[in-house]
């Protein structure tokens, strides 16, 4: 609303510069004219109509100068209004860039602003915003339409963020400068009332928010046509605030009053519509009428989801990711529907588990395909923005990696952070490329049947989601939001959905914190930790499996990094004995997997021990774990020498693979690799996670001032050490010895059926609700990887030789790549029974063989003395126990190292 008191204020007189009006007189049209019917139907709420007047001028000016004039504002204005972000934002970035720093525009940026706001960028809007509202008092007046709006929509702002306080504020001066404001059209005369009722609403404050919202819609009534669309949101407000006095029959009737004049001028995706369908869902939630709110909320998801095709198609990973959590409320209520409301409701179960199915992930998805898309079919200018990209990445990364060389830490923080600065605008601009979009554009939206198809027969899909309890007509008066709690969902190849809440997420995630601590050292015992969260997730789950053994696992949050074959059942066994697991990021990911792969373009390359340098002074193994990044300076990395002999094992099983060792092992030689069908990298991988210091300092280091090094991407702070790791810290070369997974996330796998990182903690990192684990899993599936085999803790160099050496034979004659580690891993642990040694290996993506074809899981059940004890027989009928046991024993005996790093 308060973009339309700019347009209509601010541009009231259809003055259109004399270049863009000739060039529409040569198409024989006025463009004065043109503009002043746009301008009429804006102000009129006549959107559509307004639009084709756009989308003609768009067509006939696309070539015309002068890119800062009314008229590019009047047609992005008009653009926005309509719902089109996508593309409104690029006409006002444009006028951005364009406009004269003497003479900033106000409209420009509170317009880029709301854009962002309603995109969920909070982050990127709020700086325009505040930019907007300071530079409309410096040049017109705290009274202009300029500034109106521009504080209404930073009020908005703070109230999306629950900032009501500070919205509050900002609502009682927008009262004050619409009061005194001495040009101002009718309508906005309502709007400080509107908002000040809608936050009295948010608090619980029905009495404080009756008398605004009569007056404001009384104002409104008076002041706006019958079917103009801004009257929506003066009756959706009274519904709500109806809703909430429990008058559901007229709160009902207001709803769909302010739905219907939406639904006839919006764009159909018009993310208003959705928020009016949702509140007539929680009304009908209210009154007990599922089967209604099950129809609106199923047709609100798909508007939101059809937009999030289109929205994160463009601009920056960030942005991305903002408008992916705008998601993430709505997938909540709707999980919530169906466990707390209706949890035998079989509509509301699907409904959920399809909003699962399309949003988990979704960001990854979306980046990966768009780079996908982009490596396949760039032109030059495209490939000019991949190679500056790349030589930034390689640059930020042994910034990072090396510390401040030979100047002072502010100039070097000052380095990282103008690097960092472009890599957000490449990154950006590869987005906004036009062979940025995969597969040609959108296509229809994923159906439960879809996943359905591609889960393999006998094979059963596991979606773990933490999810946070929504009630709709919680107390006092308000919906309210409940602690995190996971839920599970199970979906096989033909049947319904099935559903299990599995209780506290916060608690259930501190009991895998535990596990992993107690994994990752012999010195401990595991199984009483295993067996507790066994009995907390998957005991449950086994109710709901019946007798499917064979599980793709999507987990959520923390359990991400959880080895579930090291779980403990109720009989004292070892899941790994009776259970497969593939993890994947989504279900939907199965979806993709069934499709033909890309063909790969090289033999396998293996790299091992490669030559670090100088090892300098050591610590005790395991020191630096918990450290921030800055630390990465300390790290000195220490020879393996097992990895030479599991190289020349892994290159005998891979006909025509290429091995590179020592000296060979460079940064420069993995990163010119393009598609090599399998890439096994035997090093040492670290993770470093982010400690969160107070104030961005790094305690401990030059007594507590900043670090001129830090860095809080998780992509910056995971890697592998390569040739030359150890001396970094004495050169400037971009190719330092470490590559960071921001460095392997600029890798071209496409082709690449598996990717084994044969090194520590390869497949940690920051694990984040709904989007997987940012760090080396993340890099690799942007590059394109098909499967990737990475570790939870640091390993041990021996244990580790005999796993993937059993692995690699396993995968030689057949095997599975989810069932061929099975099976090393029950070999190994004859060997070495605590799972520090066997358990450590997970398999993420394409569990199948090699060549494509399925490998069901086999097991073999023989009675034992405390019951059943279930014996893992080979993935293919043609591999037993014995014969993966006697690869794992091919190299021998090693003097035992973990595959970490030290700190001196």
């Amino acid at each position: 609303m308060g973009l339309l008191a700019v347009v209509a204020g601010a541009f009231a007189v259809p003055a259109c510069p004399v270049a863009w009006a000739d060039e529409v007189a040569q198409e024989g049209e006025s463009g004065a004219s043109l503009y002043a019917q746009i301008l009429k139907l804006v102000e009129a709420g006549r959107y559509p109509e307004a639009v084709r007047l756009a989308d003609r001028a768009v067509k006939l000016l696309e070539d015309a100068p002068n890119d800062n004039g009314h008229f590019p504002f009047l047609l992005g204005s008009t653009y926005t209004l309509y719902g089109d972000y996508a593309r409104a934002e690029p006409i006002f970035v444009r006028l951005l860039a364009a406009q004269d720093p003497r003479e900033p525009n106000p409209a420009v940026y509170e317009s880029l602003g709301r854009i962002r706001f309603a995109l969920g960028d909070l982050e990127g809007a709020a700086p325009l915003l505040r930019r907007a509202v300071a530079i409309a008092e410096e040049r017109f007046s705290a009274e202009s339409p300029y500034a109106i709006g521009a504080v209404e929509a930073l009020a908005a702002l703070h109230r999306r963020r629950g900032e009501r306080r500070r919205a509050e504020e900002l609502l009682r001066d927008l009262e004050t400068r619409v009061r005194n404001a001495s040009s101002i059209s009718r309508d906005v005369l309502s709007l400080p009332a509107l908002r000040l009722g809608e936050l009295a609403l948010d608090r619980g404050e029905p009495d404080v928010a009756e008398p605004l919202l009569k007056a404001a819609l009384a104002g409104a009534e008076e002041s706006l046509d019958e079917n103009h669309v801004q009257r929506a949101e003066y009756l959706q407000a009274m519904g709500l605030l109806l809703a909430r006095r429990g008058d559901f029959a007229a709160a009902e009737a207001r709803m769909k009053r302010a739905l219907e004049l939406r639904e006839a001028v919006f764009h159909p995706d018009h993310p208003d519509i959705a928020r009016t369908l949702r509140d007539l869902g929680d009304l009908y939630v209210a009154q007990d009428r599922i089967e209604d709110a099950v129809r609106v909320r199923a047709r609100a998801a798909d508007l939101a989801d059809r937009a999030a095709r289109v929205h994160l198609g463009r601009g920056s990973e960030d942005q991305k990711r903002a408008h992916a959590a705008l998601l993430q409320e709505d997938t909540d209520a709707l999980v919530s529907l169906h466990i707390q409301v209706a949890p035998k409701h079989r509509a509301a179960g699907r409904l959920a588990l399809t909003a699962i199915l399309r949003r988990k992930g979704i960001v990854l998805d979306a980046v990966a395909g768009s780079l996908s898309a982009l490596r396949q079919s760039l032109d030059s200018a495209g490939r000019a923005l991949f190679d500056e990209q790349a030589q930034v990445d390689a640059r930020l990364s042994a910034a990072v990696s090396r510390g401040p060389i030979d100047v002072p830490p502010e100039e070097h923080l000052a380095e990282i952070e103008a690097l960092e600065r472009r890599r957000r605008e490449l990154d950006a601009r590869l987005s906004a490329h036009p062979h940025a979009v995969p597969d040609g554009g959108p296509s229809a939206l994923l159906s439960l049947e879809d996943v359905q198809r591609a889960i393999p027969a006998g094979a059963a899909l596991v979606e773990l989601v933490v999810y946070r309890p929504y009630d709709p007509s919680g107390p006092p008066v308000r919906p309210t939001w409940g602690a995190p709690r996971l839920a599970a969902y199970v979906l096989r190849r033909e049947g319904e959905v099935a559903s299990i809440d599995l209780g506290n997420a916060e608690g259930i995630e501190e009991v895998a914190a535990g596990l992993l601590r107690d994994l990752a050292t012999t010195r401990r015992d595991p199984r009483p930790a295993a067996r507790y969260l066994d009995s907390l997730v998957t005991e449950p789950l086994r109710g709901l499996l019946g007798d499917t053994r064979w599980i793709l696992l999507s987990p959520d949050g923390a359990l991400n990094l959880v080895p579930f074959s090291a779980l403990v059942d109720e009989k004292g066994t070892s899941l790994v004995r009776h259970t497969s697991f593939t993890y994947l990021t989504s279900g939907r990911e199965l979806v993709r997997l069934a499709k033909p792969p890309a063909e790969a373009r090289e033999a396998p390359l293996v790299v091992v021990d490669p030559a670090f340098g100088a090892r300098g002074e050591s610590a005790s193994a395991g020191e630096g774990r918990g450290a921030r990044s800055a630390r990465m300076t300390r790290i000195r990395f220490s020879p393996l020498p097992a990895t030479r002999r599991e190289g020349a094992a892994v290159k005998r099983m891979l006909p025509g693979a290429r091995l590179l060792e020592g000296t060979a092992a460079t940064e420069e030689a993995l990163m010119a690799a393009r598609g090599p069908l399998v890439l096994h990298v035997a090093t040492h991988g670290f993770f470093l996670p982010d400690q969160h210091a107070a104030g961005g300092r790094d305690e401990g280091e030059r007594g507590g001032e900043r670090s001129a090094f830090v860095s809080e991407n998780p992509l910056l702070r995971a890697g592998l050490a390569l040739f030359g790791a150890n001396g970094r810290r004495s050169t400037t070369d971009a190719a330092d010895g470490v590559l960071t997974a921001l460095e392997i996330s600029g890798l071209d796998l496409r082709g690449t059926r598996l990717v084994v990182l044969s090194a520590c903690e390869t497949g940690v990192g920051e694990a984040l609700r709904g989007e997987g684990v940012f760090g080396l899993r993340r890099a690799l599936a942007l590059a394109g990887a098909e499967t990737q085999v990475m570790s939870l803790w640091q390993v041990d160099d021996e244990a580790t030789s005999e796993l993937m050496t059993a692995y690699y034979a396993g995968l030689a004659v057949g095997g599975g790549r989810s069932e061929a580690l099975r099976a090393a891993q029950i070999a190994v642990r004859e060997k070495h029974p605590h799972p520090y040694y066997w358990a450590s290996f997970i398999v993420s993506g394409n569990g199948a063989a090699l060549d494509g074809h399925s490998v069901p899981p086999r097991f073999e059940v023989a009675r034992g003395p405390r019951g059943c004890a279930c014996q893992a027989a080979g993935a293919p009928s043609e591999m037993g126990i014995g014969a993966v046991a006697l690869a794992a024993g091919a190299l021998g005996l090693a003097r035992r190292r973990r595959r970490t790093w030290n700190v001196h």
